[in-house]
């Protein structure tokens, strides 16, 4: 039997609901920051949007506060999910100004249409910036290294269907003569909605993967528990130390930042006890390889930190020389014929200050400098 249109938009602000409180509550919980807060405010504005929906409506009748608040939502919505991916791949600006003003300005048809505005107008407006949105969002996660992810690409191939449907459809309400003339709510909430729970089940996924571990904080910690060497806020204050007693002595120091390639991709193709043994893996060829002197520590994310002092500035080269020659002549445990691969960020103080701020600092750009190149 196929349902009505208010049980069909009933149905889709309640799949709506369920999404949205069950990735604000693991937002809430696990993943407070700038990202997922975009992320959340996304849910809220579809909930609003697909809710007001199945009260109202969006026809002749509908109130034009209410129409307004629908063409506001949608707008915010989607543009807020950009907003939300653009700080994950590490841009400093969310844009989430412009956002608000594009999802204020989609309002404007409804606001200044009095008791009867043009609906046509204003489901064009709103179906077109909302499917621009979603474009941009699509874009914006082809850059970065989450782009071969394949739940980033999941989210992007809906982004793009979504979106085009929703720019056609803005263009059938602009050539048409009438209302009759556009798509009908059957054939865009369903669409809003589905967008909106692909993109619960797909960001959960790629935050999780982001910032390298599973459903708890509890499990990272756990994780840094088991690597035999410093953590990472143990490794910042002794990092600090040794740098200025070697600066007094005037010695050079080298910092070097080994990153497992590939990690996310080991998880996904062989479980997480595969990524955590990589990682287990890795340590003790560090441990193995660069000089007992060293401190060594894990930062997280599948990235480890080694700092030497040394009374030469060829320090990092030969650190990252060892490791190297640990990569190829070890696989990965016994029983799985895998080779794990790095890619390296180094420094010295002869290249900047020596202070540890400075020298992770010129580091983490010569890493992502690498990245870049292996990409």
């Amino acid at each position: 039997m196929d349902p009505d249109l208010p049980t069909l938009l009933a149905a889709c602000a309640l799949a709506v609901g369920i999404v949205t409180i069950v990735f604000t509550t693991t937002a809430a919980l696990r993943h407070n920051d700038e990202s997922n807060r975009a992320w959340v405010a996304a849910f809220a504005g579809a909930l609003c949007m697909t809710g007001l929906a199945a009260i109202y409506g969006i026809d002749d009748a509908t109130p034009p506060v209410v129409l307004a608040t629908i063409d506001t939502s949608s707008v915010f919505a989607v543009g807020a999910l950009w907003s939300g991916c653009r700080l994950l791949d590490g841009r400093s600006r969310s844009l989430i100004l412009l956002v608000l003003a594009a999802a204020l300005a989609a309002a404007v048809p409804a606001v200044l249409g009095g008791t009867a505005p043009d609906l046509a107008l204003a489901s064009a407006v709103r179906l077109g910036v909302t499917g621009g949105f979603a474009w941009l969002c699509a874009i914006e996660l082809m850059r970065g290294p989450m782009r071969r992810n394949l739940n980033c690409r999941i989210l992007q191939l809906a982004l793009f269907v979504v979106g085009g449907w929703f720019v056609a459809a803005a263009a059938l309400f602009t050539a048409g003569t009438d209302d009759a003339a556009g798509p009908s709510l059957a054939s865009t909430i369903p669409a809003f909605t589905a967008l909106f729970v692909v993109a619960a089940i797909c960001l959960t996924a790629m935050r999780v993967e982001r910032t390298g571990n599973w459903w708890s904080m509890g499990a990272e910690a756990r994780r840094q528990s088991d690597l035999p060497v410093l953590a990472a806020d143990s490794f910042r204050e002794d990092a600090r130390d040794r740098i200025d007693r070697a600066d007094m002595m005037g010695r050079h120091v080298a910092l070097v930042l080994a990153e497992i390639s590939d990690l996310d991709e080991l998880n996904s193709a062989f479980g997480r006890e595969a990524g955590d043994g990589a990682l287990i893996h890795f340590t003790q060829l560090l441990r193995s390889h660069v000089p007992a002197s060293a401190l060594i520590g894990y930062l997280g994310a599948g990235r480890f930190g080694v700092l030497t002092v040394s009374s030469t500035t060829d320090a990092a080269a030969t650190v990252v020389a060892a490791i190297r020659t640990g990569l190829v002549d070890a696989t990965l445990g016994d029983q799985m014929e895998i080779r794990t691969d790095a890619r390296f960020g180094t420094t010295g103080s002869v290249a900047v200050a020596t202070t540890f701020e400075g020298l992770l600092a010129d580091a983490t750009a010569d890493l992502d400098r690498a990245r870049v190149l292996e990409n």
